[in-house]
């Protein structure tokens, strides 16, 4: 049978056109589909410091981002300034979907700007069905196409993952700090609001557990929350919403419906957005790094799975059961009051903001470093003195 490239690439955000890329990298002619990229997700955009680490081709997007140096915590009552141990960057979705997909295409993929609307097995490979009765076939086939994937839902509909909406709006200007985020918890509701400064606007918005709260009801509370820092040119701006794809659910076992021989889900598409954060960037490009690793074994993804279940099981665990500890009931807002008073308290605060920019899943190791820095080094005055009570 004649195919058109050996590799199909649905969806040209960060995973596919950096799977594209490192794909077309070792060889493989790549065909990528996408009908609207760049386009400007709703989410925060940020960029912990491990993703440097992890990805250090990164680097080349610095220059369109937003330095954070300062993460601002908001509970019931009390706000607490924490200093970040490594730099944390904020990056418009649109900028560094154009940075990667000139990445991509100068690698050799095919960028074709149209929608996959169906998607069927053919002798030895897929057929994908685009617009006006086309159709291309491949040999191999990649879901990169988000939360909401319909790759997923036609080749691995047993792989059910977390659905966690958001709503976001994009308000202008840096705002008063544009080196700091800000979060706010709640105390009836299992996920955060956030402010996150870009270089040309904020971008203001909520991430919460399914079923918790309706639209208007987040949209009324991303609106309280620029009312409350000092946000006021929120009420005509752009509103968006989508769902990001957490692995709150275990994979366990299931890590075998994230890929097979000639098939693989990447990103949102396979639920691997932190379930503590909903932090998805990170995990995206690196799931398009095992991909490639997969591919450079045999040019087949049979290993896929397993190379990602290596590197995510043990992540996942850690960070649903921090989930489970910060979002239930009252918890988080007791921790920011217990820090304002507290050096332990802050101890336990600082370590999870930095324990979540740098990607370390040993809390009980940066806990006791976090320990020694506020409470046995002197500084624990100094520290304590970024407490404001609102």
């Amino acid at each position: 049978m004649k195919f058109d490239a050996q590799v199909g690439v649905v969806g040209a955000g960060p995973a596919g056109a950096r799977a594209a890329e490192l794909l077309a990298k070792l060889g493989a002619e790549v065909l990528l589909f996408d009908p609207r990229i760049p386009w400007e997700k709703p989410c925060g955009g940020g960029l912990t410091f491990s993703a440097f680490h992890s990805i250090p081709d990164l680097g080349g997007v610095i220059p369109l981002t937003q330095r954070i140096e300062s993460v601002r915590v908001e509970g019931v009552g009390t706000t607490l300034t924490i200093p970040l141990e490594r730099p944390l960057y904020i990056l418009s979705r649109t900028a560094l979907a154009r940075w990667q997909l000139e990445r991509a295409t100068a690698a050799g993929a095919t960028l074709l700007q149209t929608a996959v609307r169906g998607i069927g097995r053919v002798k030895g490979g897929w057929e994908l069905e685009l617009a006006e009765q086309q159709s291309k076939r491949v040999e191999l086939l990649v879901g990169a196409d988000g939360a909401a994937s319909r790759v997923r839902r036609s080749i691995a509909p047993e792989l059910q993952i977390e659905l966690a909406p958001t709503r976001v709006a994009y308000v202008p200007g840096p705002g008063t700090n544009p080196g700091q985020i800000g979060l706010r918890f709640f105390p009836d509701a299992q996920g955060y609001a956030w402010d996150f400064p870009r270089p040309d606007h904020r971008s203001i918005g909520i991430g919460i557990a399914p079923g918790i709260w309706s639209r208007p009801r987040m949209d009324e509370e991303v609106n309280r929350y620029c009312s409350a820092v000092g946000a006021v040119d929120f009420v005509d701006v752009a509103r968006a919403g989508a769902v990001i794809g957490t692995a709150a659910r275990r994979h366990d076992r299931r890590y075998t419906w994230i890929g097979r021989e000639s098939w693989a889900l990447l990103g949102d598409a396979a639920g691997f957005a932190d379930p503590a954060t909903g932090e998805g960037i990170q995990n995206a490009l690196r799931s398009a790094k095992f991909l490639a690793e997969a591919y450079a074994e045999n040019r087949r993804f049979s290993a896929y799975a397993s190379i990602a279940r290596k590197h995510f099981d043990r992540e996942f665990a850690i960070s649903r059961q921090i989930r489970k500890l910060l979002y239930t009931g009252t918890f988080t807002n007791q921790l920011i009051e217990f820090a304002a008073r507290s050096p332990s308290g802050y101890a336990i605060v600082r370590a999870l903001m930095d324990g979540g920019n740098v990607h370390d899943p040993m809390l009980l190791r940066r806990l006791l470093r976090s320990w020694w820095n506020v409470c046995l080094s002197g500084n624990a005055s100094d520290e304590i003195a970024h407490v404001s009570a609102s």
